[in-house]
């Protein structure tokens, strides 16, 4: 057993990846960086380097330097192709970076390669409904739910998919087990609240994003929801405070400065309104340099 131990400098190859593994579970992306960097710069085995570039690329992703952690999981999987979890990383990157047909041909891969790989049938399913393949993603999200009975995130996955096929009933029964798993599961009161707001039970939504918001008062969609909702009950006064409360958090969203400028057309502050049209038209939403052009002559 001592022959398969490999040592870079007084640590063994399997502690280093635990210990940037663990970095990079708890979100210390650039903490995990050097082990790993010596690791490869030492390591020969393909199976254990394969590990490395697969830790190391997930450690990018999670600093947001997307050419890096790709160029990471595309070794990973050159020196060992079965490793199904960098082609799932690979995946997850690409859909957040709206590849969406061709973070699919990965998940595929990976289920492929094993069939029993229950991440990549739940990030499928999240590129399936992407994609509007509703009942393609209904059937992958099931597989799991099977399998998993216990966990929120594939519940939270079929709400959205049922809420998609404007299956209402089934989309609230899967946030409702959801919220009795997890009673601080954030998104469960949020795809809750996004179905009551589309039934026109505004206080109901607004109590659910309230029960979210105490959960996490830092969250800005969870602000800009609640002010879309009260936008959507014609409370244009409180969507306006809502509005603010997102911004504060993130000034960067045009969404959030394009809606509050609807909210103050509709109070009819025109100075207001055209400020924010303005400012979300610098971020670049083309809806608001058009409403700009429109009401701000």
């Amino acid at each position: 057993m001592v022959a398969n131990i490999h040592w870079v400098g007084a640590q063994s190859s399997a502690d280093i990846l635990k210990a940037a593994n663990n970095k990079v579970l708890f979100k210390n992306f650039k903490e995990a960086l050097p082990g790993l960097n010596k690791l490869i710069e030492a390591e020969k085995n393909s199976e254990i380097l394969s590990r490395a570039f697969l830790i190391r690329g997930k450690a990018y992703a999670g600093l947001k330097q997307s050419k890096e952690a790709l160029a990471d999981f595309d070794k990973a999987i050159q020196l060992l192709p079965d490793n199904v979890e960098a082609l799932n990383h690979k995946g997850l990157l690409l859909m957040q970076m709206e590849k969406t047909e061709e973070a699919l041909k990965l998940f595929n891969g990976a289920i492929e390669k094993n069939i029993t790989y229950a991440d990549a049938y739940t990030n499928r399913s999240k590129a399936l409904l992407k994609l509007n393949r509703l009942e393609d993603a209904l059937e992958d999200i099931k597989k799991v739910i099977k399998a998993s009975p216990n966990q929120v995130e594939p519940l939270l996955i079929s709400a959205s998919v049922k809420k998609a096929m404007m299956d209402v009933n089934g989309a609230l029964q899967d946030c409702n087990k959801a919220i009795d798993m997890d009673e601080n599961e954030t998104e469960a009161y949020r795809i809750r609240a996004e179905i009551r707001q589309a039934l026109g039970q505004f206080g109901a939504a607004v109590l659910d994003l309230n029960l979210a918001i105490e959960i996490d008062d830092s969250n800005e969609m969870l602000y800009f929801q609640l002010a879309n909702t009260y936008f959507s009950a014609a409370d244009f006064k409180l969507a306006i405070k809502f509005y603010n409360k997102a911004i504060l958090f993130n000034a960067k969203e045009p969404p959030f400065f394009l809606q509050r400028a609807l909210a103050k057309q509709k109070m009819n502050d025109k100075s207001g309104s055209c400020s924010d049209f303005s400012q979300a038209e610098k971020l670049g939403s083309l809806q608001a340099a058009l409403l700009k052009k429109q009401f701000c002559k």
